[in-house]
């Protein structure tokens, strides 16, 4: 039976906090109700002073050297037109197929520039908008907002930074990654930086800093070698005028994606540091001769139920889980080994292999199936080398150490162009394989309070192994290290402050890596996005909700008594946001990345073709939204 809404009651206001992938997709799916329900009017507000659908991530302005970390083949705005969604699918093309219409194809194993894929999330937002029924009224709010608070007839009032203030019926929080406030380390650093007249960059976005400070030939200490040091690194190089060109094979037997680095002396000289000292693992090339995508079959899909149907609270993430985890990409490093290394094995592949399966995860009987098989330590797959490959080692000089860096990254640059080959990426594609099981373990709630910190452990190593840089990344790097632009300074550096000897101020640097050597510079560079984390969020709006009591932190632990895990409480059974008191609001949402710790891994995006969890989760929200409104949902 169709339900026509009376035309003579006000339309519901609906507000969209952050816009955006998630926030659109959350205004796309409001539209998409709305636009099946005869005669249903709303106003839905946007505020963000970001271009909506593209948001601050994927600014459409931002430098083109900036990749993606996505294949152009997985990346689209719009549902699948089977997805499994409560009203219209209201499904698009894809980035590609986008890109093709435009005359600009792109090859579906490439990793396009963030501006480009920004630009189709912008288009993506326009033509939902334009889509939208003449009673659905959309407006977007080019500011931030700064407020929340209820007034008096129990609606909310938003505090915009720019802009008059706005009340809404409903809002949904997609305020995404928030800046956060220093920490007092961070507060002695910038002081001791103002004092003497020296740089210091902080953690943030690398296409907002203004780097203009760090002269050429300068030296710049960079903390952090993960994805926004890559960032970083290209707008600091190639973004100051320097060239990559390809080196002859040296096998003579193909391009090997070696680069020389031509530079343009404007480039500041980068002495690079990290926790692991070395950057995050490269990528796989795929192609037509790339392995088929890992499916796991040992945290498969009969684990997981058994995993998620235990009590509250009953799962150690660290007992239960993580050997699950360390078999399967242990499993798959060593069947690569036997199908193109059989001569690291002192058995038959099969006998070896065989053993190795019916061993119990991580116990005793597993690790003397591999020492009697496998007597190379190199061939054995150890997680803790794997993550840590500096772990314990120290080096008598700089030029030792970078040696032993640069052949670290020619091998991890070899695997990648070769990852049929190579144990290591198969290890690697396991561990990409079993995030999404993860996160459906740490979302069912039987995970106990200590999991936290386990998990946290857990996402460090999967983004070390698996969501690392495209190959071609590693090969700059490794150009720029061979030209003398970057020098590795080791890991786990400890960055303090002194004079220099010419009495003005300066940063010193010392690493576990290089412990008798000290690195004076008047340069501090931190290449990193900081974590979400509710505790130390820089954003009024979020602060504001939990000094007010309209939202709370979220606590590990069936009954919320274990440590915080950083993230906005919500009830997941449709992201309404829990006060003080642990209630559920019937008109406060949120979603993404400020729920990451009660979810996990909340920066993922939708892929295309896969029933993105995404666009799911925006359509359980927009549909509680419309009908606390009053409004019908729209049938699938």
């Amino acid at each position: 039976m169709t339900t026509h809404l009376p035309h003579d009651a006000e339309p519901p206001v609906l507000a969209v906090i952050g816009a955006g992938p998630r926030g659109s997709a959350v205004v796309a799916r409001l539209i998409a109700h709305l636009a099946a329900v005869p005669g249903a009017r709303a106003e839905i507000h946007v505020v963000d002073p970001h271009p909506p659908g593209a948001g601050r991530v994927w600014d459409p302005d931002q430098s083109p050297l900036l990749l993606m970390n996505t294949l152009a083949g997985h990346a689209t705005a719009f549902p699948d037109a089977d997805a499994r969604l409560t009203g219209p699918a209201a499904p698009g093309p894809s980035l590609r197929a986008w890109a093709q219409r435009r005359g600009s194809p792109l090859d579906a194993h490439a990793y396009p520039a963030r501006a480009l894929m920004g630009r189709y999330l912008s288009w993506a937002y326009r033509t939902t908008v334009a889509g939208a029924p003449p009673e659905v009224r959309v407006v977007h709010h080019p500011t931030r907002a700064t407020g929340l608070a209820r007034t008096p007839d129990g609606r909310h009032r938003i505090t915009l930074a720019d802009a008059p203030g706005l009340t809404a019926d409903a809002v949904v929080l997609a305020t995404g990654h928030t800046d956060r406030a220093p920490t007092s380390a961070d507060a002695a650093l910038d002081a001791h930086a103002a004092r003497h007249g020296l740089v210091r960059l902080p953690s943030g976005h690398a296409q907002e800093r203004d780097t203009t400070s760090l002269a050429p030939g300068g030296t710049v200490v960079v903390r952090g070698l993960a994805m926004g040091f890559f960032d970083q690194l290209a707008l600091l190089t190639e973004g100051r005028g320097g060239r990559f060109t390809p080196l002859p094979a040296r096998s003579g037997d193909g391009p090997d994606g070696r680069l020389r680095y031509l530079p343009s002396g404007r480039e500041p000289r980068l002495l690079v540091t990290s926790g692991r000292g070395v950057p995050y693992l490269a990528r796989a090339r795929v192609g037509a001769d790339t392995p088929p995508s890992h499916r796991p079959a040992v945290l498969d899909a009969a684990a997981v139920a058994r995993l998620t149907a235990a009590a509250p609270g009953s799962v150690s993430f660290g007992e239960d889980v993580l050997p699950l985890i360390l078999k399967e990409a242990g499993y798959a490093w060593y069947r690569t080994l036997a199908a193109h290394s059989p001569d690291g094995l002192d058995q038959s592949p099969e006998e070896f292999l065989a053993a190795y399966a019916a061993a119990e995860a991580g116990s005793a009987a597993e690790h003397a199936v591999v020492a009697a098989a496998v007597p190379a330590e190199r061939n054995r797959f150890d997680a803790a080398r794997l993550d840590r490959p500096l772990g314990g080692l120290t080096f008598p000089d700089a030029e030792a150490l970078n040696a032993w860096v640069r052949h670290w990254l020619a091998e991890d640059l070899a695997a990648a162009l070769t990852p049929q080959r190579s144990p290591r990426k198969a290890a690697a594609a396991a561990i990409a394989a079993v995030k999404a099981p993860v996160r459906r373990i740490a979302a069912s709630g039987v995970l106990d309070a200590a999991s936290v910190a386990e998990l946290a452990e857990f996402r460090s190593f999967g983004a070390h192994v698996a969501s690392g840089p495209p190959a071609s990344r590693a090969a700059e790097l490794l150009a720029l290290a061979e030209a003398g632009v970057v020098e590795f300074l080791g890991a786990r550096p400890a960055v303090s402050t002194g004079p220099a000897e010419a009495g003005t101020g300066c940063f010193t640097v010392r690493t576990a890596s290089l412990p008798d050597r000290t690195v004076s510079t008047g340069a501090l560079l931190d290449a990193w996005l900081p974590s979400a984390d509710l505790a130390r969020t820089a954003d009024p709006l979020l602060a504001g909700l939990v000094r007010s009591g309209a939202a709370r932190p979220h606590r590990a632990g069936p009954a919320g008594e274990g440590p915080p895990t950083g993230a906005l409480d919500v009830d997941l059974a449709d992201f309404r946001v829990r006060d003080r008191a642990g209630r559920p609001a019937a008109d406060l949402f949120a979603f993404g990345i400020p729920l990451e710790g009660l979810e996990w891994n909340t920066a993922i995006g939708a892929r295309a073709g896969t029933d993105a969890a995404l666009f799911r989760q925006a359509d359980r929200i927009a549909q509680a939204m419309l009908r606390h409104c009053a409004v019908p949902p729209a049938g699938p």
